[in-house]
């Protein structure tokens, strides 16, 4: 089984390196045309449904992929972006300034932080690991789509990869087009178990 992650179209908060967290933004048009080149990627996977986070900007990325792709989409809550709370709209220098000692453990250990008024990342893995983990028993014959934020699609591929912690933080900065990752047998098998 195949999973695409996809991101959400780049925003100007995205370019400028800010921290969307749930924030509200639109796509560049840039962004958008980005995601067009995607389709050729995306197309012979074979993918039924376009599964997105709640937001608009993942559900505009969707629609533009669907409609390309001649398939459905579908808004799961499960997969919305991690809260931030008051880091939302903060760079990666700011963020180095204003909170040194917790953007240390953000790079070296995600899942222990909490960002101020947000949600803790233990619980958003958790949230996001047994959504996705759903969605592979319910597909398991075909190529799953899911379109959501940095920082949520950095944590699912960590679980899906069973990668080191310290790359969850890594990853939100880096994924700007669609990871394809490849489940063997088993370890779709191993997710119909929990």
């Amino acid at each position: 089984m195949k999973v695409a992650l996809i991101p959400c179209a780049a925003s100007e908060w995205r370019d400028e390196g800010r921290l969307l967290g749930r924030v509200e933004v639109q796509a560049t048009a840039a962004g958008e045309q980005a995601v067009a080149g995607w389709i050729q990627r995306l197309a012979p996977l074979g993918i039924p449904v376009v599964f997105h986070s709640p937001d608009e900007l993942a559900t505009r990325t969707a629609k533009l992929i669907a409609k390309a792709l001649k398939v459905r989409t579908r808004k799961l809550a499960d997969i919305a972006e991690v809260d931030v709370g008051l880091w939302a709209g903060l760079t990666e220098e700011e963020l180095k300034k204003r909170y040194a000692s917790t953007h240390h453990e953000l790079c070296e250990s995600p899942l222990h932080v909490c960002p101020p008024d947000g949600e803790e990342m233990a619980a958003a893995e958790q949230r996001l690991t047994a959504a996705v983990h759903k969605l592979i028993r319910k597909n398991e014959a075909a190529a799953l789509a899911l379109v959501a934020r940095p920082l949520s699609l950095a944590i699912t591929r960590w679980a899906l990869e069973q990668s080191d912690e310290s790359a969850i933080w890594h990853h939100a900065q880096e994924i700007n087009e669609p990871v394809i990752i490849e489940l063997d047998d088993t370890a779709t098998r191993d997710n119909s178990a929990t």
